[in-house]
């Protein structure tokens, strides 16, 4: 009796032994993914224990190509996901458990390659598509004409030592930096105190083939001032077409339906950005968005407005133009406008 009793500990001691052992076996089963980590053409995948063997297959519909990868004995945490993921050559990361023993990651590309992965201890390397010759998108730079009123001994309006031609030009050449910076190919009529007859500036801005004019200058008050009139605020002009008559009659205008509309909207949206632009600091009044016949705006064959930044004869509105922060604020609201007419924000 007493080697029977003896008998079944030592064989309650094996089963307890053979119980913990296989517990351990199945708890080192768990293997958990502890991070992912994608660098150039890699995605890598590091795991708590030695891999033991990864399935590799490929599913092909519809020119995709699904790369498949099963995981032995991994498993997914809920916090790790790759769907995120962005690569030239993969057009989608997939990561999910696909049964207990089996962990699936799914790379779905349109190219095909060979050497798909390796295995390093506890790391999972992925090798990933490569776009064969991949084709860059031609980035769609609109040709901006910039045009600085007055110059040389047109020095356009004046009051006390405010000059208009030198304020035109220093908007012109902080906006030429403004939109160069965001992506347009920007050409000025002029880049110093240099005079140029307004033909030139039409002509100059039809050879460049822009697709928008936009003419600078600076308002001042007439000597004999109309009572209930405010001279100061920022006014636009785009072309009316009511006239037909030519200053130069060797030159030719344009003044079609489509180009009248699209000095509308570029005007509209030029105003809207300047006044958001400088009323953030500044009271300042909208005088309006009006047509007229100047030669500058109808001798172009694009789009094109002139912009009377301000009066340079009002006692404040005059000092502020002087100013480099506030030339910033104006310039920023037109380079605003001109993203907002091109759809570029």
């Amino acid at each position: 009796m007493g080697s029977i009793t003896v008998l079944i500990k030592k064989n309650l001691l094996i089963v307890l032994f053979l119980a913990v052992f296989i517990s351990t076996l199945s708890a080192k089963k768990d293997n958990y993914l502890k991070s992912t980590h994608l660098k150039g053409n890699t995605l890598t995948f590091t795991f708590k224990y030695k891999l033991d063997d990864v399935k590799f297959f490929t599913l092909k519909n519809r020119g995709i190509i699904k790369y498949v990868y099963d995981i032995k004995n991994a498993v997914l945490p809920n916090t790790k996901s790759i769907k995120n993921y962005k690569h030239e050559g993969v057009r989608a990361f997939r990561m999910g458990q696909f049964s207990k023993n089996y962990l699936r990651v799914v790379i779905e590309s349109k190219y095909t390659h060979y050497k798909t992965y390796s295995i390093h201890g506890k790391v999972l390397t992925l090798n990933l598509p490569k776009v064969k010759n991949p084709k860059r998108e031609k980035k769609y730079s609109p040709t901006v004409i910039i045009d600085a009123g007055h110059g040389g001994y047109d020095i356009g309006a004046s009051h006390g030592k405010i000059i208009e031609k030198k304020i035109t030009l220093a908007l012109a050449l902080k906006l030429e930096k403004q939109l160069s910076h965001r992506g347009y190919k920007v050409y000025m009529t002029r880049k110093s105190d240099k005079h140029l007859y307004l033909y030139e500036r039409s002509d100059f801005a039809n050879k460049k083939k822009g697709k928008i004019f936009i003419s600078l200058h600076l308002n001042a008050s007439p000597r004999r001032k109309h009572k209930n009139y405010i001279y100061k605020g920022i006014e636009i002009f785009y072309m009316s077409g009511a006239s037909k008559k030519k200053r130069y009659s060797n030159k030719k205008i344009y003044t079609s339906k489509w180009k009248k509309e699209k000095s509308y909207l570029l005007g509209k949206a030029i105003k809207k950005g300047m006044l958001k632009s400088v009323r953030k600091k500044y009271i300042v009044l909208d005088k309006g968005l009006k047509e007229n016949n100047f030669w500058v705006i109808r001798g172009t064959k694009m789009p094109a407005i002139l912009i009377e930044n301000g009066y340079l004869t009002d006692k404040y509105e005059g000092k502020r133009l002087t100013i480099n922060s506030y030339q910033n604020l104006l310039v920023k609201g037109i380079a605003d406008g001109v993203d907002a007419y091109f759809n570029r924000k």
